[in-house]
């Protein structure tokens, strides 16, 4: 049983949750969704899966358990909440049992999980598991403090959340991996907390999600050109080397227009810039991801790393499987971090 006492919607997504968990979806609760710094709406639940080598569906799940629930109401927001966002699907659960609610959505690409369906829920502990619920998971990260970010975690937390609905891309790729440099570090201290390694595990599995995404259409390219995309994306962000070396040379023509010529040498200063981007070490986790039988792994070992993060009892890197230990030892390699002070 939960620590924390939960509202009855709160606890609707977490059944919600916990029973498309069970069906092989990778399932995020309760994300903001913002435009340019605002927060507009809550995404109940945010569920990604991978039909096919070469398609990915996102859905956002839209959770009312009040007693006038508006159903109908609810199928205009949700569907016109996945076309903003640019998703695949999306899915309606309420309390609300008229069949004409469910011919509705229908009509409209709206699954709708009725009173009837969400009544079965209720009664049954099929789905149940030892897992923190969303409050938890909070309450744990809001005992440790980012010290050095000046920001506390659950704000981290909510901002890595956020960017699954509007960065699943290269740049999206490389934010996490700065996440997970930070919380790596902050494990190998000698005084890191249980929700360090928790949230570890979960951007972790974030990463892990954004790249599978950032790849699907290129599967069925050979695995030099997987392992090119990977490194550059690494290196370069969404825009690609190709446009970053086209920003370098234009920042370059700008700066010739307004020193002397004597003062600077272009060529080195260009050669400089690309030189760092060529010392970030992506090749190695470029090699090992982008291998056809891991790129197949990358959606599970999210979904794996996902429980560990809430797992109600903790479990030490050593303790997971072998297979995201090699993940753990890869981003550790990647930071050239002693894969012993992790994997202890």
């Amino acid at each position: 049983m939960s620590s924390l006492e939960l509202k009855k919607g709160e606890l609707a997504e977490e059944r919600l949750r916990l029973y498309f968990l069970n069906l092989g979806y990778f399932v995020v609760r309760s994300i903001k969704a913002e435009y340019k710094g605002f927060e507009v709406t809550d995404v109940d639940l945010f569920l990604y899966s991978r039909p096919s080598p070469i398609s990915r569906e996102r859905t956002n799940v839209d959770v009312k358990m009040k007693q006038k629930p508006q159903a109908l109401e609810r199928v205009f927001w949700t569907k016109g909440l996945k076309e903003v966002l640019e998703l695949e699907k999306c899915i309606v659960a309420t309390t609300d049992k008229r069949s004409h609610v469910g011919e509705f959505g229908a009509k409209n690409d709206v699954l709708v999980l009725d009173g009837n369906f969400m009544n079965k829920l209720d009664s049954t502990e099929r789905y149940s598991i030892d897992r923190l619920n969303e409050e938890e998971f909070i309450a744990l990260l809001e005992k440790s403090t980012v010290s050095k970010l000046g920001d506390d975690w659950k704000k981290q937390y909510e901002e890595a959340k956020s960017n699954l609905l509007v960065r699943l891309d290269f740049d999206g790729l490389n934010n996490l991996l700065n996440r997970i440099k930070f919380l790596l570090e902050e494990c190998c201290s000698g005084h890191s907390s249980e929700a360090c390694y928790r949230a570890l595990y979960l951007y972790i599995s974030f990463f892990l999600v954004t790249l599978d995404y950032s790849i699907k259409d290129f599967s069925y390219k050979d695995q030099k050109d997987r392992e090119d995309l990977i490194s550059d994306g690494i290196r370069y962000g969404l825009i690609g080397k190709k446009k970053s070396s086209e920003i370098i040379s234009m920042s370059s023509a700008l700066m010739s227009s307004f020193m002397k010529k004597e003062d600077y040498d272009l060529d080195a200063i260009e050669n400089e810039v690309l030189s760092q981007f060529m010392d970030i070490p992506s090749n190695d986790i470029a090699s090992y991801l982008g291998n056809t039988k891991m790129m197949q792994r990358l959606l599970p070992m999210a979904i794996e790393f996902e429980g560990y993060a809430f797992s109600r009892d903790f479990i030490n890197p050593m303790n997971t499987s072998s297979e995201l230990q090699s993940i753990l030892g890869l981003l550790c390699d990647f930071y050239s971090i002693d894969r012993k002070l992790i994997l202890v």
